[in-house]
């Protein structure tokens, strides 16, 4: 992944530059895909995938039905969940055939992460907590990475991996 700091940097940037009356959510979203296509999983692209709507909406608080925690781990999870596609060969394959990943199932991870972090107190670098303990758990999420193995015939083989 990238440095957090430096999303932390931006994030803040961006927050301040804000008047109150322009929505800020489609800054904040290129933020953070810029970010997270910074990440690592053996055998996936992370550079072609990634619906920035989704972040969009996931950063939008001005909308009362869509400003909620709840809100934002549901898309942060979409928005990872199609982000990884097939990229090049990291375990002896001849090509990626397909990326699974299952970053909707550490919904729940996300959301508690995200609620750890809401306090009343001030706290100095926000969003690198709050992306630091969302990426932790995003990292326990697998994605299957199946490779073609040089086998005769030829075989499809899963490797599980995880973000890095």
């Amino acid at each position: 992944m990238l440095d957090l700091d430096t999303l932390d940097s931006e994030f803040a940037r961006i927050v301040a530059s804000a008047d109150g009356s322009t929505s800020v959510a489609s800054q904040l979203a290129k933020a953070y895909d810029d970010y997270a296509k910074g990440g690592v999983i053996l055998g996936a692209d992370l550079s072609a995938g990634g619906d920035k709507s989704l972040l969009e909406n996931a950063f939008t608080v001005c909308e009362p039905s869509s400003g909620t925690a709840a809100n934002m781990a549901t898309k942060l999870c979409a928005y990872w969940q199609g982000l990884p596609k097939p990229g090049i060969p990291s375990h002896g394959g001849v090509a990626v055939v397909s990326v699974v990943p299952t970053f909707v199932a550490v919904q729940a991870g996300v959301l508690a992460a995200i609620m750890g972090c809401i306090t009343t107190s001030e706290v100095q670098k926000p969003y690198k907590k709050l992306f630091g303990a969302i990426e932790d758990v995003l990292k326990t999420a697998v994605c299957t990475v199946t490779e073609t193995m040089p086998t005769t015939p030829p075989a499809p083989s899963p490797f599980p991996e995880t973000l890095r």
